[in-house]
């Protein structure tokens, strides 16, 4: 088991990407504390893994807001013991997909907020614990949009973009510290949420899998094999990357 002994504190973890990365955690003997925005889907995720063998707490937050993912941090850290491993997971865009000149303000403040801010914030909170004790692993869920240009996701995208440079700049202030951060940028991966998507023809699931080098979209699973690497010795010497999982999407230059 790689990340047996370990804690880890998971966002966004309720569905998809993120309770993919929660349970392949768990499989590895990492306890997990499952964070969502609604309680009952944190508790979903939380049992799952309470029924693999490990220890796991459900924690509803906002992590968006300091004083809650102050409340949570200092929750996992009285209940579990410490915090060795974050994974950053909560995201995502309802973001209006129209030309530049017609998107409202507001909605560019709340992807930043939703993508951004809520990473920072969580970096900055459990970095005070993993400096102190010298030791830690993060991962910070990015997407392939933030690395080349989306038109109309001119939101979302740079949000994106903003926790990959965040990445590499965490990653070189905290080295000495002995904490390892890293970047996950997922293609279209089958959670719920895009099976929805393609159910209500917003996407044709046929040509993003013709795009597709390796002929098939990804899966929570895949996003979560990727996670434990990283946060397991195996990756000690890796730190301020950012890893496309997308099937060749980001290296397919041809249209």
């Amino acid at each position: 088991m790689k990340l047996k002994g370990k804690v880890a504190l998971v966002t966004g973890a309720g569905r998809g990407i993120g309770q993919g990365i929660a349970l392949a955690f768990a499989r590895e003997g990492a306890d997990v504390a499952v964070n969502a925005l609604h309680l009952p889907t944190a508790k979903k995720t939380a049992e799952a893994i309470r029924k693999m063998g490990q220890r796991a707490i459900a924690i509803e937050a906002d992590v968006s807001k300091v004083d809650q993912v102050e409340r949570m941090v200092n929750r996992v850290i009285r209940k579990l013991g410490g915090i060795h491993i974050l994974v950053n997971n909560v995201g995502g865009s309802t973001e209006e997909l129209v030309p530049t000149l017609e998107q409202s303000i507001q909605e560019w403040d709340r992807m930043l907020e939703t993508n951004l801010r809520d990473t920072y914030l969580c970096c900055r909170e459990v970095g005070k614990w993993m400096v102190s004790h010298k030791t830690g692993k993060i991962i910070n869920i990015a997407s392939i949009v933030g690395m080349s240009g989306w038109p109309t996701w001119t939101a979302y995208g740079p949000a994106k973009a903003g926790v990959i440079n965040m990445t590499m700049a965490l990653a070189v202030e905290w080295g000495k510290y002995n904490i390892n951060v890293n970047c996950i940028a997922p293609g279209f991966i089958l959670t719920d949420l895009i099976k929805q998507f393609i159910a209500e023809g917003h996407y044709d699931v046929e040509a993003l899998i013709k795009r597709t080098p390796l002929g098939r979209l990804g899966t929570p699973e895949d996003i979560g094999n990727a996670a434990v690497f990283l946060a397991s010795d195996d990756a000690k010497h890796i730190t301020g990357v950012t890893l496309p999982i997308d099937g060749g999407w980001t290296a397919y230059g041809y249209l």
